[in-house]
């Protein structure tokens, strides 16, 4: 692990070539919906070394509205698309997980989202995305 960004209810570091993201619900008290995706790409952006690496965000210590409202965020955020090889949303119900696995569904994404509730089966997944990413370039 490497340099650790830490700042407002925003844990970002890079572990096993995977950005990992963790938020806290202190997040949304400080940062309104207006500025809530610049300070993620803002964090997400400081540890870019130009290389696309999978995002792992944690949101298990959030409620299911604001993970929903994570989720909904990061999905459409073109900025932040242009980070990150793939987004894997780590939440702490499997009624969460359909949720949100509904909304990927409907939508029509460029990098794709994985949505899971172990931690293990989502940094496998992290890691196999990017070997075959990398295995590929």
């Amino acid at each position: 692990m490497n340099e650790v960004i830490q700042n407002d209810g925003i844990k970002l570091w890079e572990d096993q070539n995977i950005i990992r993201c963790k938020l806290s619900p202190v997040f949304f008290k400080t940062y309104d919906k207006t500025n809530r995706e610049e300070a993620l790409y803002n964090a997400i952006s400081a540890l870019y070394d130009r290389q696309y690496k999978p995002l792992l965000l944690d949101l298990k210590q959030l409620n299911s509205t604001d993970s929903i409202e994570v989720f909904i965020l990061i999905s459409n955020s073109i900025s932040i698309n242009t980070l990150v090889l793939s987004r894997v949303f780590l939440v702490r119900s499997t009624s969460l997980r359909i949720l949100l696995a509904i909304n990927n569904i409907t939508g029509n994404k460029v990098v794709p989202n994985k949505i899971h509730t172990d931690f293990n089966v989502a940094l496998a997944y992290c890691q196999n995305n990017y070997q075959i990413f990398n295995n590929a370039s």
